[in-house]
């Protein structure tokens, strides 16, 4: 499916420096970060990306010995404006698809939300017939 984003997930120590070892590696090879979040709790992190080129990254950091994993999201443009964000989540509650997580970042006006979803082709379908633009995965690629 074009929407199918593949995102690393990337256990951290959560211990300084950490997160710059994780990032000194992609950039060293060449992988550009699209975006990030990492949550934390007291023993490690847990690094959501999407990069460019995400199998070179996962083998990068295999090799430096990270634990990394692929998850399949799909991301959504919406235009910034009151009550945008709710359509979205409204159209995913009306056909009863559980939201795991969401996170978003802005292009210039515009903001993308990145969903892990139970059910991303059902997801993608009912978003297009509510008028939602769905990113296409090569967006993020080189």
């Amino acid at each position: 499916m074009k929407y199918k984003i593949q995102q690393l997930s990337v256990f951290l120590e959560n211990r300084t420096g950490e997160l710059a070892d994780f990032t000194k590696i992609l950039s060293k090879n060449g992988v550009s970060i699209k975006s990030i979040i990492l949550a934390d709790s007291s023993d490690f992190g847990l690094v959501r990306s999407i990069v460019d080129n995400p199998q070179k990254a996962k083998a990068v950091l295999e090799d430096a010995g990270f634990s990394v994993r692929f998850s399949e999201v799909f991301g959504v443009k919406i235009d910034d404006y009151v009550g945008s964000f709710d359509k979205v989540i409204a159209t995913l509650a009306k056909e009863d698809i559980n939201i795991f997580y969401t996170y978003s970042f802005y292009e210039a006006s515009t903001g993308i939300f990145i969903f892990s979803v139970d059910n991303i082709s059902k997801a993608v379908d009912a978003l297009e017939s509510a008028g939602v633009q769905i990113v296409e995965a090569k967006h993020f690629y080189m």
